[in-house]
């Protein structure tokens, strides 16, 4: 059975049906079904082309798990590829470049007024923009939450510095507070954007931060979450999002993450 054609809901039907664990991304829930597969047809013969995880360079502490993914010229890889937080994600990056050209525009020609004073406060804004979408692209949920308060940040700028003369920070030029309205809705609707990856996709994003970011942190081991083994409290680490059966390498018996 070619389980990659199939949806993420279909497969968690099977899941459910099978009495397994349904949560996770469809790679994990894809992997689970050939797990059972295997465990009750040992002719069972997968589809997909597996790798020892401790052949793989950089393999985590753990002992051999198994890693099922599409045969490429480059080796096996494991899509991950959501539609919906990239595309967002990608919105959101147009959306703060275009900002950060408004800015630019306002610390070359402002002239000293308000809106050259506000015009770093705008990059930064447009900057956090850039940096959330791309986090979104690759899939991690944090690029969402960053997203959504950037456009509260933003927001607040927006009423706060509006009306009178133009600015980068602030779409109301009106006096007297009736363009505050329009920038509330402004604000919500980036919001409403920005949060529909939670909508459709929350449960195939990814935990935590980019490694590199991580390491910026002064995370121990980035990447990585600390999980003690249930049977003999060694300390293991297991990808962050991981969930499957991990192997203690010191007492050699499995559990569930």
């Amino acid at each position: 059975m070619s389980y990659d054609t199939m949806t993420l809901l279909d497969l968690k039907k099977m899941c459910k049906d099978r009495g397994l664990k349904v949560s996770g991304n469809k790679d994990e829930v894809i992997i689970r079904l050939m797990e059972a597969d295997e465990a009750t047809n040992p002719n069972y013969q997968s589809t997909t082309f597996s790798t020892p995880v401790n052949s793989v360079p950089g393999q985590m502490p753990v002992s051999p798990q198994v890693v099922y993914g599409r045969m490429t010229p480059q080796g096996i890889v494991v899509s991950r590829s959501n539609g919906t937080v990239s595309a967002v994600g990608t919105i959101i990056i147009l959306y703060g470049i275009f900002r950060m050209f408004w800015a630019l525009a306002f610390a070359a020609f402002g002239d000293g007024g308000l809106g050259w004073i506000l015009a770093p406060v705008a990059f930064i804004v447009a900057s956090l923009f850039i940096f959330s979408g791309i986090l979104m692209t690759q899939e991690y949920r944090n690029g969402v939450n960053t997203t959504i308060v950037t456009f509260i940040i933003s927001g607040t700028l927006s009423v706060v510095f509006g009306g009178g003369d133009l600015n980068p920070v602030s779409v109301s030029l009106a006096d007297g507070g009736m363009m505050i309205p329009f920038s509330m809705m402004c604000t919500l609707l980036g919001i409403g954007v920005a949060a529909l990856p939670l909508l459709f996709s929350d449960e195939e994003m990814k935990e935590g931060w980019p490694v590199a970011i991580e390491r910026l942190l002064g995370r121990e081991h980035p990447g990585k979450t600390v999980l003690s083994c249930p049977h003999c409290e060694n300390q293991l680490l297991v990808p962050n999002g991981y969930s499957g059966k991990i192997s203690c390498p010191k007492c050699n018996k499995q559990s569930e993450v």
